[in-house]
């Protein structure tokens, strides 16, 4: 076994012998760390005694632990003395903690690839399967504490005062102004949700925000788990074809119906996309694991080259699984967590495109509200933003009256006013204020714009 079970009792007998250490090496180590059993009760027992104010030194210790039979086997009260005697603990602990802590997870990724070649070797389990939990052991392993920062009330206003000097106002599009607005700027460490009803036009706007981020020389890495790279190709070619007026057409490209001069367009759209900051991951499907590594792996291609990891749109969220099989609710919760974690851990801006629930057309206007938000409230608590997208006209066209009805009049005036309209509804911004805004949605070209 990858351990060092005389190093986890140095480190406990070096807690017992001086409480000012215990949080110095709990914030390193945690109790599933330490590979023995007992070791790992009596390393949570004596965090937890200094963390309430009790005793914690060899005496409280053997008092909680005599007649345990785990305790007595390994030689109770003469074991808790050997421990607790040795001075020279006091000097090497917290090296002591960072070696257990870094064994644990060596040991963790051990047995989680040796399950993977297990699971390679059943039929029965599906190559993706295999492939997830390969990843989930390597992300489990390249999680360490060194994202945990340690700051006095004067060092956040330091890291404020850093970022503002940076002058880094966070990523922006310019291509659809009233959205930049609302969000002001896709900041760092930050998890935006946008969420739609299908046919609201989810997968324009962030691929539009995206085109528009790289433009503005912003490193953008686009994950698709719904549409192919093909598809994704159409629409990216039509949105850059496009000049404000027209362009070629997206269902021209799909049904392959184009002129000698849709041609050239659609060359000069991927020598445009050729030069771009933008990456696009085409996954079937994709663990919340494997997306980490993945994430990790680009930051790295990104800098190699240059640029900078800025921001990541996962299109979209419900897609992802959770590394564990959970009902809905609580693999929605799991993939959430884990998406803010990752904005944290890369230093990055995520948007997730979101699906709402059916509640949203049941209600009069079909406006969107946070509790549609589908499978999970956690999304809503986890998020730095959330913003829905309205289409009225969506819904105007599937209610469309007949041509002598009495209503064909109301309907056509209510059409004009709604027609190639997209509304951003920013219903929360946790550092700052919400509120609606206007857009253009040029249907036929799969572009968003500003009015």
């Amino acid at each position: 076994m990858i351990a060092n079970a005389t190093g986890e009792a140095v480190v406990i007998g070096a807690m017992m012998q001086d409480a000012g250490i215990i949080d110095r090496v709990a914030d390193i180590v945690a109790p599933d760390d330490f590979s023995d059993p007992l070791l790992s009760r009596m390393f949570r027992a004596a965090r937890d005694c200094h963390a309430t104010g009790r005793a914690s030194n060899a005496v409280a210790l053997n008092n909680m632990f005599e007649g345990d039979e785990q305790y007595e086997a390994a030689g109770g009260r003469r074991l808790i003395a050997e421990m607790s005697g040795n001075s020279i603990a006091l000097i090497g602990a917290v090296d002591l903690a960072k070696q257990v802590a870094d064994l644990a997870r060596r040991r963790r990724m051990s047995e989680g690839l040796t399950e993977a070649i297990e699971m390679a070797a059943d039929q029965s389990v599906t190559l993706a399967d295999t492939v997830d939990h390969a990843d989930a052991a390597l992300a489990s392993a390249a999680e360490t504490s060194a994202s945990i920062a340690h700051l006095t009330g004067a060092g956040c206003i330091d890291a404020l005062l850093g970022q503002l000097a940076s002058k880094d106002r966070g990523v922006t599009c310019k291509l659809i102004p009233p959205m930049d607005d609302l969000l002001g700027g896709a900041r760092r460490k930050q998890m935006i949700i946008l969420a739609a009803r299908p046919g609201m036009g989810k997968t324009a706007v962030a691929l539009s925000y995206s085109i528009g981020a790289a433009m503005n020389g912003y490193g953008v890495l686009y994950i698709s788990l719904e549409m192919s790279g093909a598809e994704l190709g159409a629409r990216m070619a039509a949105d850059l074809c496009f000049n404000g007026q027209g362009g070629v057409p997206f269902a021209n490209i799909i049904n392959q119906r184009l002129s000698d001069g849709d041609y050239e367009r659609l060359k000069r759209a991927r020598d445009m996309s050729a030069d771009l900051p933008m990456e696009v991951i085409d996954a079937g499907s994709l663990s919340v694991a494997r997306l980490n590594v993945i994430i990790r792996r680009q930051a790295r291609k990104f800098a190699a080259r240059g640029d900078r990891l800025d921001l990541v749109v996962v299109d979209y969220l419900q897609l992802l699984s959770a590394d564990k099989q959970k009902n809905a609710y609580e693999a929605v919760s799991a993939i959430s967590r884990a998406l803010k974690a990752m904005a944290k851990e890369h230093d990055i801006a995520i948007m997730a495109l979101a699906q709402l629930s059916r509640e949203v057309e049941k209600r009069a206007g079909c406006r969107p509200q946070l509790s549609d938000l589908r499978d999970s409230g956690q999304i809503e608590q986890d998020a730095d933003t959330v913003m829905f997208l309205l289409r009225n006209e969506y819904y105007l066209r599937k209610e469309e009256p007949e041509m002598t009805s009495p209503d064909r009049i109301k309907w056509e005036q209510a059409m004009e006013q709604h027609v190639g309209k997209i509304e951003f509804i920013c219903a929360k911004r946790r550092n700052g204020e919400t509120g609606k805004a206007l857009g253009a949605f040029h249907g036929a070209y799969q572009a968003v714009r500003g009015l």
